[in-house]
């Protein structure tokens, strides 16, 4: 990964050699893939069923526009720019430009997890309320303000590039304007900040939903037996717990080495290689909570499982006969009443308050 031989007659060079760069570009082009398929499908979905769209689905609706984009463009972009050598990718005023749409798309989408945290914590919380305290008018006006914030602290680290726009970044010296490294703290400080508002919040979904689910199973066990009654209950506290854990748990795994990444670039200036391996994982990291979150928001429930199977078979022909994938859900894979309607889409109903922990229909 030598860089020092670059001259300012050339057109471009290669960071890597031709193993690690076919390396690098088929890893990344697999999670790009991955995030425009499972994300294009939840869009699809959503699109199909738009007239009977709730505050949730909204919610899902962005965050999966959000994903979609950063596998489209924000994958391909950072590629580029880490692994070509050139008076375009290395100047600060237009090596950012390659790297702002993955910043604001990533900072956007943790904006969006939060606001699913919240509209979940109220739908469990104060379910006989939740249709007058989040309305679609409401979670509209709720994503326009985190798309605001969000956007302009993704777009923090521009302001100091296009402050020094001639300035050489690329090498073993760290670019670090005062913008950039204000955004590094500042991430290095929310990150941490909201993954323990994500636990928090959703230890509380489950602490409610559970005072719940034992208040109804004196009604079920009423009519039903007993050992069906504990079975029952067994799966629903299951599900639950499952949500808490990979929602923290992923968002644990794919941000916190990003946000070590940024303390790092503040306090350390390491070899050039050095760097691009630790930058490189945690940017992988990162970018693959955008396959994570449909998974875990939506590909669970069956509204979202089936289309995502057949365009799976579709593309890949030999997964005719492939297992399906498990039943039951983390997100709400709600199940039909008598009258065709799931036990989610009435909030008040006592039975259905584990799976409401953060459904998506």
């Amino acid at each position: 990964m030598d860089t020092t031989n670059f001259t300012s007659g050339s057109e471009f060079e290669l960071r890597l050699e031709p193993i690690p760069l076919s390396l690098y570009i088929v890893a990344h082009s697999i999670l790009a893939f991955l995030i425009v398929i499972g994300n294009s499908v939840v869009i699809a979905v959503l699109f199909k069923d738009r007239a009977n769209l709730t505050p949730n689905n909204i919610f899902l609706g962005s965050l999966a526009v959000v994903d979609f984009l950063t596998g489209l463009f924000g994958i391909p972009l950072t590629i580029f720019a880490r692994v070509v050598i050139s008076s375009v990718t290395c100047l600060a005023g237009s090596r950012i430009l390659f790297f702002s749409p993955a910043l604001v798309l990533c900072a956007v989408s943790v904006g969006h997890l939060i606001d699913l945290a919240i509209d979940r914590y109220i739908a469990v919380s104060h379910p006989v309320k939740y249709a007058f305290l989040m309305t679609k008018r409401r979670s509209k006006y709720i994503l326009m303000t985190t798309w605001i914030l969000t956007v302009s602290f993704g777009l923090l680290p521009a302001i100091g590039a296009w402050i020094y726009p001639y300035q050489w970044v690329c090498g073993t010296v760290n670019y670090k304007s005062g913008a950039v490294t204000t955004h590094s703290i500042l991430a290095a400080v929310i990150g941490p900040t909201f993954m323990a508002i994500l636990l928090v919040v959703y230890a509380r979904i489950y602490w409610i939903a559970n005072r719940h689910l034992k208040s109804a199973s004196a009604q079920r066990r009423a009519g039903m037996d007993a050992r069906k009654v504990k079975s029952l209950e067994s799966k629903s506290r299951m599900r639950a717990t499952v949500t808490v854990v990979l929602v923290v748990m992923v968002f644990s795994v794919c941000w916190m080495p990003m946000f070590a990444k940024m303390v790092l670039d503040v306090f350390w200036n390491p070899p050039e290689h050095v760097q691009f391996l630790y930058q490189t994982v945690a940017e992988f990291l990162m970018l693959g909570n955008s396959v994570a979150n449909p998974i875990i928001y939506s590909m669970r429930s069956n509204k979202y499982r089936k289309p995502y199977r057949a365009f799976l078979r579709l593309l890949c022909p030999f997964m005719e006969n492939a297992p399906e994938f498990k039943q039951g859900g983390v997100v709400g894979d709600t199940k039909p009443t008598s009258r065709g309607s799931s036990t989610i889409s009435n909030p008040t109903h006592s039975t259905g308050t584990i799976s409401v922990l953060s459904h998506s229909d």
